[in-house]
């Protein structure tokens, strides 16, 4: 009897040890089980007002979907549990971010990605990403695309991108990036197209491209810099098109583009360009298209195209150029002739003077209807001292009206200001510009074109080049541009239209010997005076 409190006592002590034994497993249960509910929960299927992303699929079955976009709508962490039901739809190719709610994303969730190895496109946009960290995607072993466009980068981290293998294309485009450094594109053997447009870039270090041998188009257009060299372009050998337009570079140096043999597009307009080296373009056997309009040059070196011999797209417009002679287009001239050629002009501050004589030539010459057309649509500055065309009374009354108005350059400014109407640019020096896509211009209204200007203090009048004669055009001085008159366009008008340009240009050759013999007799003075005395 003594023994039955013992007894039950230990059996008290058994029961005890059963009893949270069960509960632990119980609790243990409870644990998977809510882990195994977020682990099942569908990335495509996550609703409610609270839920911090929402996202569309193509296909809302558990591991089916290929497309997904997801909105994120409340800002969230990085260790957020919704991270993880990404692996409900393990098998996505395409995924796309879009922020919609202010710092709702200000990192990119490397650990979920991780999760999708079948991911080809990746798209995070309207984020609040300051900095892309080393291998941000390096896990994603077969992505071909990432789009972080409109993201406010301001920093990428050395090996940003690297080691992907199948990578063909980023879009860093729209954010606030202010220089590129070496080594933030390492390893990138696919890389076709690289776009850090609209940014605040302002500094290519030397060699920061180096990795990129296979890339294609590099797209820099308006950033901020100022100075390009041929070691920012180290290594870009099968580089097709480059685009610098809407920058601040003032000077094209010596080989500058040397490293890109391959190039055959080349965009430089829109910055402030005022000189470009007489070997700024050696080594680019392959160019094509070339486009310096919206510039500052007012020169041209005389064999500058020697080294882009292929160039057929010449886009001068809206320069300050007073001229434009035959050295400066005889690399490419024949080129000119083909229906597929474009040559701009306009915009420009050309005096009409016999270093333009040779335009009759490519006129007469080209098979393109556009750009003849745009030839004879050119205008230049005629000073008035060197005005000889007959005026009856109503042109001299316009004369006089148009003089009153060039002599009030306020008056003047406010109503033909560049700044204040393109159109009155293309009104202004005339010739057709096509936009990028067709290089076709808006046509101009003949009824606001000035007919008399001041240029650089002297008073001209603007006229059509082709409605003057040859004979009127000055020639202040022999130049080389009329000892070389025999490798200009030819005299032949076959494709000339009916009317007076074949016998202009017939003029223009008359005009050309008597100033060969002029120069002769003239160099045969001395050596004559030896003879006879």
């Amino acid at each position: 009897m003594k023994r039955l409190p013992r007894l039950f006592l230990q059996f008290l002590f058994l029961a005890s040890i059963v009893a949270s034994s069960l509960s632990a497993s119980t609790r243990s249960r409870g644990k998977k089980k809510v882990a195994m509910e977020v682990k099942d929960s569908n990335i495509c299927e996550i609703k409610g007002m609270q839920a911090p992303m929402y996202c569309y699929c193509n296909n809302n079955e558990l591991r089916n979907a290929t497309d997904a976009t997801c909105v994120i709508l409340n800002p969230f962490t990085n260790s957020d549990p919704t991270w993880n039901n990404f692996d409900s739809q393990i098998y996505l190719q395409k995924l796309k971010f879009v922020v919609r709610t202010p710092n709702g994303l200000d990192y990119i969730p490397v650990q979920s990605l991780a999760l999708l190895k079948n991911l080809q496109i990746i798209t995070i946009q309207d984020a609040s990403i300051n900095v892309i960290p080393e291998y941000a995607f390096s896990n994603l072993p077969i992505i071909t695309e990432i789009n972080l466009s409109r993201n406010s980068i301001s920093t990428l981290k050395v090996h940003a991108f690297a080691n992907m293998k199948n990578l063909t294309i980023v879009y860093l485009n729209e954010n606030r990036i202010t220089e590129i450094n070496r080594d933030v594109f390492v390893n990138l053997p696919s890389m076709k197209n690289l776009y850090l447009n609209e940014n605040n870039i302002n500094t290519l270090h030397d060699k920061a491209f180096k990795h990129l041998t296979s890339l294609k188009e590099l797209d820099l257009s308006n950033n901020q810099i100022k100075v390009i060299t041929a070691d920012s372009f180290h290594g870009l050998t099968s580089l097709i098109s480059l685009n610098l337009r809407g920058n601040l570079i003032a000077m094209i140096g010596d080989r500058t583009f040397i490293e890109m043999p391959s190039l055959t597009e080349l965009e430089l307009d829109q910055n402030e360009i005022k000189y470009i080296t007489e070997k700024a373009l050696d080594g680019m056997r392959n160019l094509k298209q070339l486009t310096l309009s919206e510039n500052e040059l007012v020169t041209l070196e005389p064999d500058f195209l020697a080294g882009a011999p292929a160039v057929y797209m010449l886009n001068l417009r809206d320069n300050k150029l007073k001229t434009m002679t035959f050295d400066n287009i005889k690399p490419i001239v024949t080129n000119l002739y083909n229906t597929t050629s474009h040559f701009y002009l306009s915009g420009n501050k050309l005096i009409c003077d016999c270093k333009l004589a040779w335009i009759w030539g490519l006129r007469n010459e080209t098979k393109n209807v556009k750009l003849r057309d745009s030839l004879e649509e050119l205008t230049c500055f005629l000073e008035s001292n060197n005005a000889t065309l007959k005026m009856n009374n109503k042109e001299d009354l316009e004369w006089n009206e148009a003089l009153e108005n060039a002599r009030n350059a306020e008056e003047y400014r406010s109503g033909n200001s560049r700044d204040g109407s393109i159109e009155d640019d293309d009104a202004y020096m005339g010739d057709e510009y096509e936009s990028k896509d067709g290089y076709e211009d808006s046509s101009s209204n003949s009824d606001f074109q000035p007919k008399v200007q001041m240029v650089e203090g002297k008073l001209c009048y603007v006229k059509n080049l082709f409605e003057l004669k040859l004979e009127e055009l000055p020639c202040p001085e022999p130049s080389r541009e009329d000892l070389m008159a025999s490798e200009q366009p030819s005299s032949r008008h076959e494709n000339a239209r009916v009317g007076s340009s074949g016998s202009i240009w017939f003029s223009s050759s008359a005009a050309l010997i008597r100033l060969h013999l002029s120069v002769l007799l003239y160099s045969l003075l001395p050596l004559l005076s030896v003879l006879f005395t």
